[in-house]
């Protein structure tokens, strides 16, 4: 039937709900797709502040360049799961790649490296800062524990940066199961 020819007899024209549906998986692979990119968006923005902080550093240490920016703010020397944690941008990248085409291995390597850049850096981390948390809670002012900008403790600055990386870590690795599931083939009977 022609969209700009005469419409069948017998029919008012809402007779098409019945041919035109999107299959299911179809839907919640493109829900999952935007939803997975929101993730990503708010884990970049994260990274981005990483990646200042250990960048400044390194550019300090290695190469002698001295940012006034960085210097006012009195930073402490990055832990070695700060470096392994700027790597988190990798599974991303597969993600992203495996779009297009669903392509389910790509999308099976965002996830495993979510887990092996982002989550097990951010529970070393945790696990690390743990006893530096204690000491400032049990002393908060005879503690050792460094500050940001001479002021404010960094162990609480972590904590709150490990409460929000593994949300966002745990809940693109759901989404990337939940699109995985979509983007596998039906097994029929």
């Amino acid at each position: 039937m022609s969209s700009r020819g005469v419409r069948a007899t017998g029919t008012d024209g809402t007779d098409f709900q019945h041919r035109q549906r999107v299959a299911q998986h179809y839907q919640e692979s493109a829900t999952y797709k935007s939803t997975l990119k929101y993730f990503f968006l708010l884990h970049s923005l994260i990274l981005v502040f990483m990646w200042c902080k250990v960048g400044s550093e390194i550019l300090r240490r290695d190469f002698g360049v001295k940012i006034g920016f960085f210097e006012r703010l009195d930073m402490p020397p990055a832990y070695s799961w700060e470096y392994a944690w700027c790597f988190s941008f990798v599974p991303i990248i597969f993600a992203l790649l495996s779009f297009p085409r669903n392509k389910l291995q790509m999308l099976h390597k965002h996830y495993y490296g979510q887990f092996l850049t982002g989550i097990v850096p951010c529970m070393i981390g945790l696990g690390g800062q743990l006893p530096e948390l204690i000491e400032y809670i049990n002393d908060m002012e005879g503690s050792n524990t460094p500050t940001f900008k001479g002021t404010f403790p960094m162990v609480i600055i972590w904590y709150i940066f490990f409460a929000v990386a593994l949300q966002i870590h745990g809940f693109s690795m759901y989404f990337s199961h939940l699109l995985a599931s979509a983007w596998a083939p039906v097994k029929r009977d």
